[in-house]
């Protein structure tokens, strides 16, 4: 019995025990159950839907991931009369810049002490030129803007000596219009502007006039061989150029390996090698299925998006962003405003008026606009170049490649368009139209001369040394 009760006791006691541990099994599952829970839809479920997302975009765009070979570049590239004209070199720079960044003369960091040296200096600039002495006054005058970039009483009077001494009316303008961008009551600033605005936007209606013009002689040029091959050669520049611009360190002879030989470049990232593949598709995404339609959409401006960034990052491509982004010291639209600003967008390239403005005009506009708004986490300024292009193309204008060589006056540039003053942007794209244009004229001269013929008669497969340096 004495056994027998105490094995009983041993029983209970071990019952005991298991019905105490009972509630922290039970916590245990339930923490561990917890755990597993948080780690499905905290990482598996979002790496699946990138996954999803990623194959998606990839079977989108598989049409496009093919490189173009050498055999084909030519009828790709039929409509886009790409143009190189700059040499082959690699380009070191790697820091981005800002597109555009809003300022001001009450915001701009200038201490006291450097403001009062440069108000000293422009009094002493102005007293050299009051005793004839113009070279010493710009030297000075240079010093002052130096140290007070932004001071609307330096920028005036600078534009004042630039009008009357200097001799250039335009950069006068813009120093006059800066000026009144920061300070609008500023006198001199005021009457400088009355003076000059006419004359300098008599200057800028016959400039784009006279692109009109070159146009239309770029039109009836034959389409002869060595145009061709310049064609498929610019077609490289443009892809190296626009991704330079963006900070990419390939060289344009290794984008043109990428693309003619569909092999890797050792040492060089898989980012930089997708961005030139997106670029391509990009292009040729507009040379096929844009150039011959009238209005845009959005799902057009997202569609090269799409393209632009297909290769780098799938999940982004051809979505407006939802977050927001900062550039410099300039903030764009709030993610909720972007749509609404990309409609506004739309129907300004799409109104009657738009279209009766002169064509570089309105292609440099719609490249700003697009940029203002930012509506992409990534890939804005490709895109808006690719969209001034398309406008240029439609009116029958060669595609303007914009150097990575002019890199910070194509950010100066923006840089004054943000302040107010949309001018100097144009007058830039309109530098590098004429540049595309010059070079196909002259191409063309050369190749039609009495050499060029002869040539061409002694033998059908033989071309004059002036197309053979090309």
């Amino acid at each position: 019995m004495v056994d027998e009760s105490g094995r009983l006791r041993i029983v209970n006691t071990r019952r005991a025990s298991s019905s105490e541990n009972a509630p922290n099994v039970s916590l245990c599952r339930l923490i561990f159950y917890i755990f597993t829970i948080s780690v499905i839809v905290q990482y598996v479920l979002p790496s699946i839907h990138s996954f999803i997302a990623d194959q998606l975009s990839r079977k989108r765009l598989k049409s496009t991931a093919n490189l173009i070979g050498i055999s084909d570049v030519s009828d790709r590239i039929k409509a886009s009369y790409l143009v190189e004209p700059f040499p082959i070199e690699r380009w070191r720079g790697v820091t981005s810049r800002d597109i555009v960044r809003k300022v001001s003369w009450e915001d701009s960091e200038v201490s006291v002490a450097r403001e009062s040296e440069a108000l000293t200096a422009l009094s002493a600039a102005l007293n050299a030129l009051k005793n004839g002495n113009s070279r010493k006054c710009k030297t000075i005058m240079d010093h002052a803007l130096a140290l007070c970039p932004n001071h609307p009483d330096i920028l005036a009077e600078y534009g004042v000596y630039l009008e009357t001494i200097g001799e250039d009316i335009v950069e006068a303008d813009g120093l006059f219009t800066k000026a009144l961008a920061l300070n609008p009551h500023q006198s001199t600033a005021l009457t400088g502007r009355e003076r000059t605005r006419s004359v300098v936007a008599e200057m800028d209606e016959n400039e784009l006039k006279e692109l009109r013009t070159m146009r239309d002689s770029f039109a009836s040029l034959p389409h002869s061989t060595v145009i061709r091959r310049v064609m498929r050669e610019s077609y490289f520049a443009h892809v190296y150029h626009t991704v330079a611009i963006e900070g990419n360190t390939l060289t344009l002879g290794e984008t043109r390996v990428i693309l003619e030989t569909n092999m890797p470049i050792a040492g060089r990232s898989l980012f930089e090698h997708n961005e030139v593949l997106g670029m391509d598709a990009a292009l040729r995404y507009l040379n096929r299925s844009l150039i011959e339609r009238n209005d845009i959409t959005i799902e057009d401006i997202l569609e090269i998006h799409r393209h632009v960034l297909g290769h780098v990052s799938p999940v982004n491509a051809g979505r407006l962003r939802s977050t927001q982004v900062y550039v410099g010291r300039f903030t764009p639209v709030a993610p909720s405003e972007v749509m609404g600003q990309m409609e506004e967008l739309i129907e300004w390239l799409n109104c009657e008026s738009t279209a009766e403005m002169e064509p570089v005009e309105r292609a440099a506009i719609a490249h700003y606009k697009l940029v203002l708004v930012h509506p992409f986490v990534d890939g804005n300024g490709r895109t808006s170049r690719l969209l001034m292009n398309l406008l240029l193309m439609r009116s029958g204008f060669p595609p303007v490649i914009l150097p990575v060589e002019d890199k910070a006056m194509y950010f100066a540039t923006l840089h004054t368009a943000n302040l107010g003053d949309l001018r100097p942007f144009v007058r830039f794209v309109a530098k590098h139209t004429r540049n595309t244009l010059q070079k196909y004229l002259e191409l063309s001269s050369t190749c039609n001369s009495i050499e060029c013929q002869q040539a061409k008669e002694s033998s059908e497969n033989t071309e004059c040394e002036n197309c053979d340096s090309l």
